[in-house]
């Protein structure tokens, strides 16, 4: 019960939270795959304009982490983005090192690499979930 209210209030803020209008926004949850790292157990992505840019909220007290943005396939795009050095301080396992997300939007499956020089010798935390549509048009 917890867990879903966690997830209202999320997908609220992030949908409320924003002055665009957005053409589609997503609720991802993931979960580890390595044991090495921090993955990030929600992320909110909300698409702009003709799903020409994005951004992502990791958690409900974050700002919008402005993210690149490379369409693959007609249903999957790569993001790319850096947390803020505020938002890094909040988690002990994070730093600024740089993401990377997979977003199939025809199944709502994505997936989540931390490429990160904090983990010599050790496969790069990795992370997989789904997606819900939360919003848009």
């Amino acid at each position: 019960m917890v867990n879903y209210v966690n997830s209202l209030l999320f997908s609220t803020i992030f949908l409320f939270g924003s002055s665009a209008v957005a053409a589609d926004s997503f609720i991802c949850t993931l979960r580890p795959v390595t044991k090495a790292g921090w993955i990030p157990e929600r992320v909110a992505v909300q698409f702009k304009g003709n799903r020409e840019t994005v951004s992502i909220r990791i958690s409900e007290d974050s700002w919008p982490v402005p993210v690149v943005l490379k369409q693959r396939s007609s249903h999957s795009y790569l993001l790319d983005w850096t947390p803020s050095r505020a938002l890094a301080a909040k988690a002990t396992e994070l730093s600024n090192d740089r993401y990377r997300a997979v977003l199939n939007l025809g199944n709502l499956k994505v997936s989540l690499q931390v490429l990160s020089e904090s983990f010599p010798g050790v496969r790069s935390p990795r992370g997989a979930g789904t997606c819900t549509k939360v919003g848009g048009t």
